[in-house]
């Protein structure tokens, strides 16, 4: 389902044979908001929610160089096209965290925020000089506040915060300081640790996987 005009705002729509779940996934993959990596990222886990019998959608979105506002205005159309009533999760890896927050925190139909491996602190991330500071190249001049889950906080939906011990790509204490901000803001969340990398979250038979199809209940069972 295309969304708009640009080659890459396309929304793909898993259906189940059986739908066993209320209302519906949405899959952000990442990739620190560059455009080599794409939507063939989330197939695998959108594949894996529909044979559970969940209704999910794989966002592709514009990613590039100052393209923060242009994956917002993406992820807001997108999640228009999603059609099933009852509660939305998003689940977001790397980068694709960042922006499902950003959108659960200008869209209160989403109830929900998994955050695999998350960029949710961009000043930590932008110190760090993360991914030869692909922040800045993000943000292009655009306010980092705007744009910082962290800094979104408190919001309607719930932020589950799964990470890795062994990420290499995003440290452990981005969620660290994510977890603690939450905690000091009342956003209501949870943050877990596992052993791990920056990629078995995306591994649709790995154990991290399976947490995240977890943290579905109760809210879509």
């Amino acid at each position: 389902m295309h969304y708009g005009a640009h080659q890459d705002q396309y929304l793909q729509f898993y259906e189940p044979q059986h739908i066993t779940a209320a209302g519906a996934v949405m899959i952000i993959h990442g990739g620190y908001w560059r455009e080599k990596y794409t939507a063939e990222l989330g197939v695998p886990l959108a594949e894996d929610l529909a044979a559970r019998g969940i209704p999910a959608y794989n966002l592709e979105y514009r990613r590039g160089p100052g393209s923060a506002a242009q994956m917002l205005a993406d992820a807001r159309l997108a999640l228009g096209l999603i059609k099933e009533e009852g509660p939305i999760t998003l689940i977001g890896h790397s980068a694709g965290a960042q922006l499902a927050c950003v959108l659960a925190a200008h869209d209160e139909r989403v109830s929900q925020v998994i955050s695999q491996a998350g960029v949710l602190d961009l000043e930590s991330a932008q110190h760090l000089k993360l991914s030869d500071g692909a922040v800045d190249q993000m943000l292009a001049g655009a306010s980092l506040s705007a744009y910082s889950p962290v800094e979104l906080w408190p919001m309607r939906a719930r932020v589950v915060i799964f990470h890795g011990r062994d990420d290499g790509d995003v440290p452990v204490r981005i969620a660290r300081s994510a977890a603690q901000k939450a905690a000091a803001l009342g956003q209501e969340h949870s943050f877990t640790l596992f052993a791990g990398d920056h990629y078995t979250w995306i591994d649709p038979h790995s154990s991290q996987w399976a947490a995240c199809v977890r943290a579905l209940s109760p809210l879509h069972y």
